[in-house]
């Protein structure tokens, strides 16, 4: 590490040599070099500002996914990192400029330090000689690295030079001031004396001080961040900076100083290079800051609640079935299987759900018991200490992550109920390893499922052809209910949440080309990306308010009109199956890039049903053949009931027991505990 240093000494030695050959003075030079310095790093800071604008605009996608997985810090780094590759974001850039920083400043302090070597060029044989006579001659034993401005000092005091050094290097060195208006750049500061020393740190805290007060109305990402933040940044750097000054000789204290006030023009220039308010949305960074603020205060609102039903959940006795819900969304899932369950025996349901607002909480039943248990403080040792028989979850990933088997009992059966109809070889790898047990939907999970075990030669679990519940209950709710044919067909336009959707590539084409056709049509975006960005659908909603046939819905306590319309349009959201599954009336497909969490897919061998029942359902487009759109729907709509048919005879072929499936979901529960 010595020898790095002493080759950047060595090369700044050269460009401070020339600073004050041009200049005279030491502490102007000093000041040149520092410019000099922050001019050839100025290409590094543009590539910096480009990397900061992609953080900053990354910033709202990162404070949703902490709002997300924020009981969840390993998938919330998983995502992170994913993130981070889809847009070539590299976070080593924005410390570079700092790292740099580093041994520019330890080659300074060795140029400061040496001064006859390095700016007035004195040879190493006179330097040995001068050093010979400070230890021989003059007894000075303990200088240190400050041999060399101690032999100025001594020379410039009038101490008689050693007779076998040259007149010439004797006058060069007598006559190279080291003040600087009065400070002696040589030395370091102390409250030992020499005080006016001390304005080095004092101007350097200062400097600090500005900087950070150029930078919070200037800097990309100082700009984004919050009020606290700003205030512990420009705390700290005020503090190191003094301090910083407080420790190294004067000289290296005045190159800070400038090295802060150098840096403020810079910003200024960078930003009229590449202004940040032309790529970054600051309005929406500071939306979604509010909401994850809301998010923590949330659960700072229900910490007693948890710490409270935490307790409770432990002072139950021969517990046998537990159920677990990542939120209230999920027990639409469960709830012909719980309902079932209740309805044929007595077993008492333990419902542990992460969300406070989850309506199985206030459920009047006495047979269930919930809890709300979501931190990774109450959540982690929960699942570590399960003691029960069975448990039931719709979330993959046991194990891989923050939720665990029981490591108090081996023998209990972790049951996965699937959440849906698609493709489980798209999950994360090896993400449904750690169950013992599945329910099952359809042949084509079951097909995945075998091909996965051998595969990998993992051991083989109970698949148990249960079907789908969620369907079932919908195919009911639909037929309860009276339909009236629309006068005009009505076209919903359902987008998945994920990224690159229809929203993200194609909803203006898409309308506009809808615009027109002779049909209703409606857009129904997902509620998390109206939540998360409201001003986009403003925009929207603006821009097609005069158009007759085109509705922007983003109130969702209207009347949901999804299983009214006579044809959905979506890209790879489960509602497809819903829709089709339930009405029998057709899909298109937008042609969007394809949800891939687990990149081995492939290797399974099985096509993703995601994939192959999209032309039985429907049809699909690609993003560039949305000019024939008016067409392609004209088309299936005369198709109407030849689509039925063939969406029905495809329901009846890949998922199970149609009508039974909570009924042998309950049925399975209830005879393995018997047991």
């Amino acid at each position: 590490m010595s020898y790095i240093i002493d080759f950047l000494t060595g090369i700044l030695g050269y460009v401070m040599r020339g600073c004050y050959w041009l200049i005279g003075s030491y502490g102007f030079a000093i000041i040149l070099f520092t410019l000099l310095t922050k001019v050839l790093l100025f290409p590094l800071s543009i590539l910096t500002q480009k990397n900061s604008i992609k953080m900053v605009n990354l910033q709202p996608k990162l404070d949703e996914l902490k709002i997300k997985y924020i009981d969840d810090k390993d998938k919330y780094t998983d995502e992170q990192v994913a993130l981070y590759k889809k847009y070539k974001y590299n976070p080593f850039l924005d410390i570079l400029p700092l790292l740099l920083q580093i041994p520019i400043v330890l080659g300074l302090v060795g140029v400061v330090y040496k001064p006859l070597s390095y700016v007035l060029s004195i040879g190493s044989d006179t330097v040995d000689k001068l050093n010979s006579w400070l230890v021989n001659t003059l007894g000075v034993t303990d200088a240190g690295s400050t041999f060399q401005i101690t032999i100025a000092e001594k020379l410039k005091a009038g101490i008689a030079a050693p007779a076998n050094v040259s007149s010439a290097d004797i006058s060069r060195i007598t006559d190279f001031d080291m003040t600087f208006f009065g400070i002696d750049l040589g030395k370091t500061p102390s409250f030992k004396g020499d005080y006016i020393l001390l304005l080095i740190p004092l101007l350097a805290g200062l400097s600090a001080w500005l900087l950070c007060f150029a930078q919070n109305k200037l800097n990309v990402l100082q700009l984004a961040q919050n009020r606290l933040n700003k205030i512990i940044t420009t705390v700290f750097m005020v503090a190191f900076s003094t301090y910083f000054a407080f420790i190294v000789p004067c000289g290296v204290g005045l190159y800070w100083i400038f090295g802060n006030l150098f840096a403020i023009p810079l910003m200024v220039v960078t930003n009229l290079v590449i202004p940040p308010k032309k790529y970054v949305d600051y309005d929406r960074l500071l939306r979604v800051r509010e909401q994850k603020k809301q998010k923590q205060e949330e659960y700072r609102k229900y910490r007693k609640k948890e710490k409270s039903d935490y307790k409770r959940f432990f002072s139950q006795k021969d517990m046998k079935l537990v159920f677990y819900s990542e939120s209230k969304g999920f027990y639409k899932y469960f709830k012909d299987i719980i309902d079932y369950v209740c309805k044929n025996s007595d077993l008492v349901i333990h419902y542990v759900t992460s969300d406070p607002n989850d309506d199985i909480l206030n459920d009047p039943r006495e047979q269930i018991k919930g809890y709300y248990v979501a931190s990774d403080r109450y959540l982690i040792p929960l699942f570590m200490k399960l003691d029960c028989d069975m448990c039931v979850m719709t979330m993959p990933d046991l194990e891989k992550y923050h939720i665990k088997r029981s490591r108090v009992r081996k023998d209990i059966e972790y049951v996965f109920a699937c959440h849906g109809i698609g493709s489980i070889s798209l999950y994360r790898k090896g993400a449904l390893d750690w169950f013992d047990t599945i329910f099952c939907p359809d042949k084509d999970q079951f097909d995945e499922i075998r091909a996965s075990e051998k595969l990998y030669g993992t051991p083989e679990k109970l698949v148990v052809q249960t079907g789908y519940p969620l369907i079932d209950s919908m195919i009911k709710d639909y037929e309860s209910i009276k339909h009236i044919k629309n006068e005009t067909p009505q076209i919903i336009i359902a987008p998945s949440w994920q990224p690159e959707n229809i929203i993200e590539l194609c909803a203006e084409k898409l309308l506009d080309e809808l615009s027109k056709c002779d049909y209703k049509v409606i857009l129904r975006p997902h509620p998390q990306q109206v939540r998360h960005e409201p001003e986009r659908f403003e925009a929207l909603k603006e821009k097609y308010e005069g158009v007759g046939n085109i509705e922007i819905q983003t109130d969702f306590s209207v009347t949901n009109p999804v299983m009214e319309s006579d044809l959905l349009i979506t890209d790879w959201s489960d509602i497809a199956w819903e829709f089709a599954f339930v009405t029998k009336r057709p899909v298109l497909y937008i042609d969007t890039p394809m949800k891939i969490m687990n990149p081995e897919y492939e290797k399974i061998g099985i096509e993703p049903i995601n994939k192959i029942l999209r032309t039985s359902l429907g049809a699909v487009v690609g993003l560039d053949e949305l000019d024939s759109i008016c067409e392609t729907v004209k088309k299936m709509l005369d198709r109407r009931q030849t689509y039925s048919q063939q969406i029905e005879s495809t329901f009846r072929e890949h998922i199970y027991n149609i009508g039974r499936s909570a009924e042998l979901c309950g049925r399975y529960i209830i005879k393995r505990l018997a047991k």
